[in-house]
């Protein structure tokens, strides 16, 4: 054996060169059976790990029931939780909508706000409601009840928007009894008789009212129908009819149209001409009102020639 450095001779099994301080590397001899060896080792420790994994990743029948247990749990658990949250939520929104149902404030606002987008219908759940939690004659205010009735009024409920209006005049006097306030809620009455051609009622409200001041400025409101000294039917001969209205100027048309203030106005005896005559007058005040209209039908039907009557 010698030193790869110096090439010293050297002892069998030496680890160093004695001349050279040389390190010696000892190669062991070469044995193809430790190769094989080797090369299947890897190959059965592989199997063995993953046959080990296997064993330890298969659950035990008893850690199965528990795990299964345990799962079931859990959903039972979270399915509860969330049919809890489901139902506050509902408490909530239920609580909040009962809040909002019985809150005077609210349910007028909402019905103002219909009332401005032209949505009467939807209106009037809210108003009434509003209403509803002030009482008859407590709380004084009176806003709900005339918004009720311009809701009617544009609905054309008449008869309800003036039962509102009365109504409105009733809390007032019960709770505050304000002159001034009264006055107003009169003339809106007479303006809504008017709109709702309901002018007859004028005279029986006016004579109702308890207030001789507010009776004394509602008078120029005063309207009656028309009337005429004929009464309608056939007639053979030539017919004049005279209007009388106690309040107001008479304006008439005869073919049935409605009477406004641009018709003919009733100045002198009407003569009717032969056939069909359809009477319709109405007697129109200072103030605008508009009566009740008088509405009859006139026939002239002559059996001779009228002609020759009126050369005699």
């Amino acid at each position: 054996m010698r030193c790869p450095k110096c090439g010293a001779e050297l002892e069998a099994g030496s680890i160093y060169c004695n001349v050279c301080l040389q390190e010696l590397q000892i190669v062991p001899d070469y044995d193809p059976l430790d190769e094989m060896v080797i090369g299947q080792e890897p190959e059965e420790s592989q199997k063995e790990t993953e046959e080990q994994l296997h064993m330890e990743q298969k659950p035990v029948p008893g850690q199965l029931k528990k795990k299964l247990r345990q799962s079931k749990l859990f959903w039972q658990l979270l399915c509860t939780f969330f049919a809890v949250l489901v139902c506050f939520g509902i408490f909530l929104l239920s609580y909040r909508s009962m809040g909002k149902q019985n809150n005077y404030s609210y349910q007028l606002k909402k019905g103002r706000e219909c009332m401005e987008a032209e949505q009467y219908e939807d209106a009037l759940p809210f108003l009434k409601q509003a209403q509803s939690l002030l009482g008859n004659t407590e709380g004084g205010d009176i806003e709900p009840l005339r918004l009720l009735a311009e809701a009617y009024v544009q609905l054309d409920a008449k008869e309800l928007a003036l039962e509102c209006m009365k109504d409105a005049i009733l809390v007032e006097a019960a709770c505050r009894g304000d002159q001034y306030e009264l006055e107003e809620l009169y003339l809106e009455l007479m303006e809504l008789l008017n709109q709702t051609k309901q002018t007859n009622l004028i005279g029986e409200i006016i004579e109702e009212c308890e207030y001789e001041g507010i009776k004394e400025k509602l008078e120029p409101y005063r309207i009656e129908k028309p009337v005429c000294d004929m009464a309608e039917g056939t007639y053979h001969y030539y017919v004049t009819l005279e209007l009388k209205a106690e309040y107001g100027t008479i304006y008439y048309t005869l073919d049935g149209t409605e009477p406004t203030q641009d018709s003919i106005r009733y100045e002198k005896p009407i003569e009717l001409t032969e056939g069909e005559n359809l009477l319709s007058a109405v007697a129109i005040n200072k103030k605008g009102m508009v009566s009740e209209p008088l509405v009859q039908i006139y026939r002239l039907e002559f059996k001779y020639n009228p002609d020759m009557d009126k050369e005699d």
